[in-house]
């Protein structure tokens, strides 16, 4: 598995129609220092600053600390943005581009008055997580990532519908 091609690797997409514009899902999706309100693993975290000495703020490049917290265990993932299309696609890779470890990334697509929200996560470095615990820890994060999204992409719907 260790040099897996991609339609080999653990991947999982959901999507969820939400009653909002794509405006107002987008807002939620790159607000990640927010994400501890919509997910059942990560409890927020804060933006690195870049070289200049500014936070990012969500753009390509900007790195993001996540605070995450399952089964009594609290780590930090450090991870990149790769893609930012507005009101359209935003993506990240756990580990930053350099590990390459997981990628998260949501599409928008405009639905009536309304908005399909699609997330889509792969596991890009299985090797990585061979090392850890083998293909128990690969199925840990597989099934992690399944709970994760079902919960984010419920709790972003009823958020962004006023529930």
């Amino acid at each position: 598995m260790t040099n897996a091609d991609a339609s080999e690797l653990p991947s999982h997409t959901e999507s969820v129609r939400i009653a909002a514009s794509p405006a107002v899902v987008w807002e939620m999706v790159t607000a990640m220092e927010r994400y501890g309100e919509s997910s059942s693993e990560n409890t927020g975290g804060y933006w690195r600053k870049g070289p200049d000495g500014v936070a990012g703020t969500g753009q390509v490049g900007d790195q993001f600390v996540g605070i995450n917290r399952r089964d009594g265990v609290e780590w930090k993932a450090t991870v990149e943005v790769f893609e930012r299309d507005e009101e359209k696609a935003y993506g990240f890779v756990t580990g930053g581009t350099d590990m390459n470890l997981a990628l998260w990334r949501y599409e928008l697509h405009p639905d009536g008055d309304g908005t399909t929200l699609i997330e889509h996560w792969t596991l890009r470095n299985p090797s990585f997580f061979l090392e850890l615990g083998g293909e128990d820890e690969i199925a840990r994060r597989t099934a992690n990532a399944k709970e994760s999204i079902a919960a984010t992409l419920q709790a972003m719907k009823a958020t962004a519908e006023g529930h």
